[in-house]
């Protein structure tokens, strides 16, 4: 009997968020869509919680393999859903709501197609008003100020009132001026991930949380824990490298746990998948690698060597500072062989760690000064100096540069 194809994840996702037979998925803006996200270990998840993710078990063929396991069912979905980050970017990551925990996705329309691919209605609730054009970027602006709670909700309903009213309706609100501070700078939260098999660079996302979990297929119990499944070889031509991928990639399992903490950045490793990690330079042979221990929290960056690091690249008395994390799993690293030729290497880079390196590398190492911060001064931790950087405004600040403007609704 021969079987079906195997259908193209984001191509059969849209449809079953277009058909609404699935509970807790469907749209909830302009190319913008929600997935249920309960955790298995909950006393009330039951079977429409997870019928989406039976559903693409069937769909590519993988209910045989875990007929009844629910958290491969999942852990599958996840897996096709992280592999497509140039079609579906996380928006917001509601999974740890207690009473109605949910994924938003936006879709991203590949440049190659054109807006008529796409037919509009699909991306309206049938139940929802949502603003189009000028009218949802306005919206958007005032979400995400997040300036008060109250000015949302008087914008919201005045953008519901507006769509009953047939003649022109002028409106006073009030836009905040233009901030004085510098652009957002990263929290100690906020990372690039990056997992390559060999050369091919198979999944790279930014994810902010302070427990990160590298996992295949399995994950923890934890619903606290952010979750990132390691891709798949599906998409590997070498079958020699296939294969040596998929027994490391069957041993890592629970895999290991990334903890952001205010001093640095460790890791706890669960499983029998050796792992080893390092921030210094890739091509030279270490002598001791650093392999992390089974169970136990593990150092992998000092925040607090970092602003040292950076101090003397300031001041032009020592090299860029070192904070890009490399960990290999299942191969001894680094012991003198190209990272290339790695079979499984993951890659973290501290965006804030990575933006205060780059400002100090402006105009030689000098664009601290340029907004009176100077590494001069001495920091307790990454976070003080990211705090102080920021400069935020006071509330009375704030209210007091806020000026008068006027929108039009049609």
């Amino acid at each position: 009997m021969q079987s079906h194809p195997k259908p193209q994840f984001a191509s059969w996702l849209i449809k079953q968020v277009e058909t609404g037979q699935y509970s807790g998925l469907r749209y909830v803006g302009p190319n913008r869509f929600r997935v249920p996200w309960k955790h298995n270990s909950r006393k009330d998840c039951n079977d429409e919680d997870g019928k989406i993710f039976k559903a693409w078990a069937v769909a590519s063929g993988k209910i045989s393999d875990f007929p009844k396991d629910k958290a491969r069912w999942k852990t599958n979905f996840r897996c096709a859903l992280n592999n497509l980050h140039e079609r579906f970017k996380l928006i917001a990551d509601n999974s740890k709501n207690t009473d109605d925990p949910h994924k938003i996705y936006e879709i991203i329309i590949p440049e190659s197609n054109s807006q008529e691919d796409y037919d509009p209605d699909i991306y309206s609730s049938p139940t929802e008003y949502f603003p189009s054009g000028c009218d949802l970027n306005l919206l958007n602006t005032f979400n995400e100020l997040d300036i008060s709670s109250n000015m949302t909700v008087i914008v919201k309903k005045i953008f519901h009132s507006s769509t009953k009213v047939k003649h022109k309706n002028h409106y006073v609100l009030f836009f905040p001026a233009p901030p004085t501070h510098p652009p957002q700078v990263p929290t100690i939260n906020d990372l690039e991930i990056s997992i390559f098999y060999r050369k091919r660079e198979m999944l790279k996302t930014n994810v902010t949380c302070q427990h990160l979990q590298l996992h295949y297929p399995q994950e923890t119990q934890e619903p606290s824990v952010h979750a990132l499944c390691f891709p798949s070889t599906d998409g590997l031509t070498d079958h020699k490298q296939i294969h040596y991928t998929n027994r490391i990639l069957d041993s890592i399992q629970r895999g290991l746990t990334l903890k952001v903490q205010e001093d640095g950045i460790y890791a706890y490793r669960h499983d029998r998948c050796h792992v080893f990690a390092s921030t210094s330079d890739q091509t030279v042979a270490h002598p001791n690698p650093q392999k992390l221990p089974l169970n136990t929290m593990t150092q992998l960056l000092s925040f607090g060597n970092y602003l040292n690091e950076l101090k003397n690249f300031e001041d032009n008395s020592g090299r860029s500072p070192e904070y890009t994390i490399y960990m290999c799993f299942g191969e001894k690293f680094p012991d003198g062989k190209p990272l290339d030729r790695k079979l499984i290497v993951v890659k973290v880079v501290p965006l804030a760690c990575r933006y205060f390196h780059e400002q100090a590398q402006l105009k030689g190492a000098s664009s601290l000064h340029s907004s009176n911060i100077s590494l001069q001064t001495s920091y307790n931790s990454l976070m003080e100096l990211i705090n102080t950087y920021i400069g935020l405004p006071t509330a009375e600040d704030f209210l007091s540069s806020w000026a008068v403007s006027s929108y039009k609704f049609l």
